[in-house]
């Protein structure tokens, strides 16, 4: 079993609820590359088939990879989950068919569906704020029916290794979110029952003009330290500066590099 690997880095799930609903009001300013991966997802994870009664979108956020199911399947019941409400009211609000849409305020480890009720289920940049992936494929795969799809994206565990090599200069605090590596999941996909697992990466480099520029914007897509062994204190001026020193070596012409690694996930649900 995949669990005690993917329970070792604890989250803070009130703080998780916390800070997606703080950031919930002006996240989409902060999202263009969350929008780049659903994009994607939707390009290379959705299938095409057309005959899909119930459709379940995990952690909908705003609400941009909803909008673009209710606009593929736009004979299917929609609904949207997510642990913020603020995040549900924004999804209201940015979705173009309303009317076949359903919002749900929850956790992605306790789906409120009966087992066998959705035809696909997908998920864009959600996941990785699960510590216990093995309850949550669990939950998704209940809720599938035989034979359908689950299909997400998620981000893998190069993303901000810049910033992680330049805070190791600074203490031995967990400052960066740590993310399940491609061997987890597909254990942890396996483990849940799933079958026909497809994963490939992406590799996005974004430039910031520093790294107080690329944490405001962590901060303000609600993707700051969530973990629960983060330091709690005030950090000293002297580490902070340290940090900032080995993250400006790396600076280009393009700015100051930030890895996000992007996982796709394609799964199927046995017949």
């Amino acid at each position: 079993m995949s669990q005690s690997v993917i329970k070792s880095n604890e989250l803070d799930k009130a703080l998780i609820r916390q800070s997606f609903d703080r950031a919930s009001g002006h996240y989409n300013q902060f999202t263009s590359l969350q929008r780049t991966i659903g994009d994607r997802l939707m390009t290379r994870c959705v299938g095409e088939q057309l005959q899909l009664k119930s459709i379940l979108d995990l952690g909908a956020g705003t609400g941009y990879l909803t909008n673009k199911l209710t606009e593929r399947y736009s004979q299917s019941g929609v609904y949207a989950l997510d642990i913020a409400l603020g995040m549900l009211q924004q999804t209201r609000l940015n979705v173009a068919q309303p009317k076949s849409l359903d919002v749900i305020c929850s956790d992605v480890e306790k789906l409120p569906f009966k087992p066998g009720s959705m035809d696909g289920v997908y998920s864009n940049l959600a996941f990785q704020w699960s510590s216990d992936l093995d309850r949550t494929f669990s939950e998704s795969h209940a809720v599938l029916r035989n034979g359908g799809e689950f299909s997400f994206a998620t981000f893998g565990p190069g993303t901000l290794k810049e910033l992680k090599h330049a805070w190791s200069f600074a203490d031995n605090q967990t400052h960066v979110n740590s993310f399940a590596s491609v061997d987890t999941i597909r254990s942890a996909l396996i483990d849940a029952g799933f079958e026909a697992i497809q994963i490939s990466t992406e590799n996005l480099v974004l430039n910031y003009n520093s790294p107080k520029a690329l944490m405001l914007d962590l901060k303000g897509m609600g993707a700051h330290n969530i973990n629960q062994s983060r330091a709690r204190g005030l950090m000293g001026v002297r580490a902070y500066k340290r940090m900032l020193s080995a993250y400006q070596t790396l600076e280009s012409e393009a700015g100051l590099p930030a890895t996000f690694q992007a996982l796709y996930v394609q799964a199927k649900k046995r017949v």
